[in-house]
């Protein structure tokens, strides 16, 4: 992508009337003041895109730089708790998603005409300060104690969130998927995190398709294993995956036919 596309995205995502009118929209704005949506955004996104930034006066320190301002740390911190702030954030995500992942993604309608929606799940943590570990504690308690986890659901037709919470990095990731019966003719993709055999069982049954890795199969029965050149590595019997693995070609496309059993894989 050249510099001229990516000025012209970051223009219409970006564009100072454009923030200003969402601030409105979004009810973040209720009248004119000093710190206007645009300038409070871009004195965001910028600090917070350097390693250096660790407190929110860093953060203001940057504001007041950008816009030759001398705002004080309270007015600026009310404006950053207030409760809008999140529906702000989340419209002004979800412009950037409609007009950046597409292209990145290359989605195509006629490519998944048969689903109604195709959905991408995963989680990414984050640490936070030390002293929050009994509110938002951390998986990994020596390097961080106190960490949170942002889930995420991607509509990938439009680049848009279908869901997005936050819970303690403890949380389990399953917890935070969509409900089985709101994925009815949807394609839904997650990492092995999500994984479970109850829950694409559920899914299969309730009319929606999936591709998920997985983990725990060593014991499931293999009913047919076809190699990309048309080799068949089944016969009669049904070997459990783990004694088939030491057969299986690494260089080539394999499709295979196998028994979940829900006991025993999770």
């Amino acid at each position: 992508m050249n510099i001229t596309i990516i000025i012209k995205k970051l223009k219409q995502v970006l564009s100072e009337n454009k923030l200003n009118r969402l601030g409105k929209e979004t009810g973040f704005t209720q009248r004119k003041r000093n710190v206007t949506v645009f300038q409070l955004l871009i004195g965001m996104i910028c600090p917070l895109g350097e390693k250096g930034t660790r407190y929110l006066s860093d953060i203001l320190r940057y504001f007041n730089h950008l816009t030759g301002q001398s705002v004080k740390y309270k007015p600026f911190h009310n404006q950053l708790s207030k409760e809008a702030l999140a529906e702000l954030m989340k419209a002004v995500t979800d412009k950037v998603f409609s007009c950046w992942i597409n292209d990145v993604l290359r989605y195509n309608n006629s490519h998944f005409s048969q689903f109604n929606k195709v959905l991408i799940q995963d989680g990414s943590s984050f640490s936070v300060k030390k002293s929050l570990k009994n509110i938002w504690p951390g998986r990994f308690t020596k390097i961080s104690p106190a960490a949170i986890e942002l889930h995420a659901t991607i509509n990938l037709h439009n680049g848009s969130f279908e869901q997005a919470t936050i819970t303690p990095d403890t949380f389990s990731e399953r917890a935070e998927m969509p409900a089985v019966d709101d994925l009815k003719g949807y394609f839904f993709l997650a990492d092995r995190g999500y994984y479970s055999s109850n829950f694409i069982l559920k899914l299969d049954e309730a009319g929606g398709y999936y591709v998920l890795r997985a983990k725990g199969l060593k014991r499931a029965l293999v009913h047919q294993a076809v190699q990309g050149d048309g080799k068949r590595l089944v016969n009669k019997k049904r070997p459990q995956l783990s004694q088939l693995q030491t057969r299986l070609p690494k260089k080539q496309l394999l499709d295979m036919n196998i028994e979940i059993n829900a006991k025993l894989s999770g």
